[in-house]
């Protein structure tokens, strides 16, 4: 049964083929081999670029599958300028996060609807924290955004609190220069549906920051090649 998709990165594979990964709706993130996908007549290559709904069928029993269908299931979704970067981030934080096959059936919803914001007018850092914290979620790696990670009070109780990656949110500092956010603006972002509501000047910064921090404890060392795009 052929099943939806969108692709996430594709890379030469050989002298005709192409290397595709790809986030399905059914089978979670997958990669799989293109073959004769680069040749001039193969309708794969206009039908494996990203941001473009596709419907896809695949074989094989080990990590790396072998293509047998991809055709075309709606229109591209027409990306521009800082969103046409933002879209290549969510791709590589999936393909660098996400583990090959887990489910994903919630988070391919997130995604498509990403997509369909960024081709509109919402406010484009609003849509980069929905879906980062969706990912988080889908990691099992969400914290609480109104209590202290160690004992469960109120972060309202003190007037500021630290960021913790590994735990989340605490009265006391973590380490040696660690940030100060004022616990009510934390607090007022666990009030807030990322989904819909659109975040004020000051939530968005600190959420920009924070999320950035919890990505980097799962993406290590090594940099986002997307992120570079926002800086040129």
């Amino acid at each position: 049964m052929p099943q939806a998709a969108f692709v996430l990165h594709r890379r030469d594979y050989q002298e005709t083929s192409l290397l595709v990964d790809l986030l399905t709706q059914n089978s979670g993130r997958i990669r799989v081999v293109a073959k004769g996908a680069k040749r001039n007549k193969n309708p794969w290559r206009a039908v494996l670029q990203a941001f473009t709904p596709i419907n896809i069928e695949f074989s094989g029993r080990h990590e790396l599958k072998t293509l047998t269908l991809a055709e075309l299931s709606g229109h591209p979704h027409v990306l521009i300028g800082n969103r046409l970067y933002s879209g290549f981030y969510l791709n590589e934080l999936l393909q660098r996060l996400l583990p090959l096959q887990a489910e994903v059936d919630e988070l391919f919803e997130v995604y498509c609807q990403a997509l369909q914001q960024l081709s509109g007018e919402r406010n484009l850092e609003t849509i980069l924290r929905w879906f980062e914290w969706q990912l988080l979620n889908q990691l099992g790696t969400a914290f609480d955004w109104s209590c202290d990670a160690e004992n469960g009070e109120p972060l309202t109780r003190h007037s500021v609190s630290y960021f913790d990656p590994e735990r989340g949110f605490l009265h006391t500092p973590h380490r040696d220069k660690a940030t100060a956010w004022p616990s009510e603006l934390i607090t007022s972002l666990a009030q807030i549906d990322l989904g819909t509501d659109d975040l004020t000047q000051s939530q968005r910064k600190a959420c920009k920051l924070i999320m950035r921090e919890a990505l980097a404890l799962h993406l290590g060392s090594k940099p986002l090649r997307s992120r570079e795009l926002f800086r040129r």
